[in-house]
């Protein structure tokens, strides 16, 4: 198999893992939305299928960028390129898609919702995945690089939060606070920590736990594709049968 078709594989599995994470966290998020009482006019299934289609589409499009940086970093011979190329992955889709997001906000509502994810979520969450894809290989357990990679995940996402920055949770609070007239309400996660609203508990825990499930569903990915294409590789090296 060539270089690059294996590194169509291997990015495009990081993606469905990817896609996996912005489902999970978006159901969470929607059924945390849901159960807030404070959305008159909005029924709790609507809420739970916006989040989640928003959730999962953003998941997709990050995890496509980082996952393809750290599979295109494969072709070096260092490991270590995993994290540059992970970073830069996560650099690219933030930027773009933070520019293009107040762009529209400003175009449709006249206002710019505030400092959303952008590029420098982007660069410490691609690289801690970047990390998480270089303790997961050397021959670990798929389990256990999926653990290495999910610590190392949750680590960046809290990083993220202590800094400053907002991941998936943090931008929807502050969307829903600069926005007049938004229903969407997470308090119920606040609520977990005994505060009133999304306070910074809050945005420290959901980070962290945003970063974790993305980074262990991304290189779990590709580290099942990657077996399976080891399994093809050496299936091609045994000798065929003689008659």
């Amino acid at each position: 198999m060539t270089s690059w078709r294996r590194v169509l594989l291997l990015g495009g599995a990081g993606t469905i893992g990817a896609g996996l994470a912005g489902v999970i966290g978006g159901l969470a998020y929607g059924f945390a939305a849901a159960s807030v009482p404070a959305a008159p006019g909005s029924g709790a299934v609507s809420v739970v299928l916006l989040l989640l289609w928003l959730t999962t589409a953003a998941a997709r499009m990050g995890g496509a960028a980082v996952s393809f940086g750290i599979a295109a970093a494969g072709l070096a011979r260092s490991r270590l390129w995993a994290i540059a190329g992970g970073a830069l992955g996560g650099m690219v889709v933030g930027g773009v898609v933070k520019l293009l997001g107040l762009d529209a906000f400003n175009l449709l509502l006249g206002q710019s919702p505030g400092d959303i994810t952008g590029a420098g979520e982007g660069v410490l969450l691609g690289g801690a995945v970047g990390v998480g894809a270089w303790l997961a290989a050397g021959g670990r357990s798929l389990r256990r690089g999926v653990a290495l990679a999910a610590l190392a995940g949750g680590g960046g996402g809290v990083l993220i939060a202590l800094l400053g920055g907002r991941l998936m949770g943090g931008s929807l609070a502050l969307l829903a606070s600069q926005l007049p007239g938004s229903r969407l309400r997470l308090d119920a996660i606040g609520g977990l920590f005994g505060e009133e609203g999304f306070g910074p508990i809050s945005q420290i825990v959901t980070s962290g736990l945003e970063g974790a499930l993305f980074g262990g569903c991304v290189v779990g990915a590709i580290g099942l594709a990657r077996r399976s294409l080891q399994s093809r590789d050496q299936e091609g090296t045994l000798p065929s049968p003689v008659d």
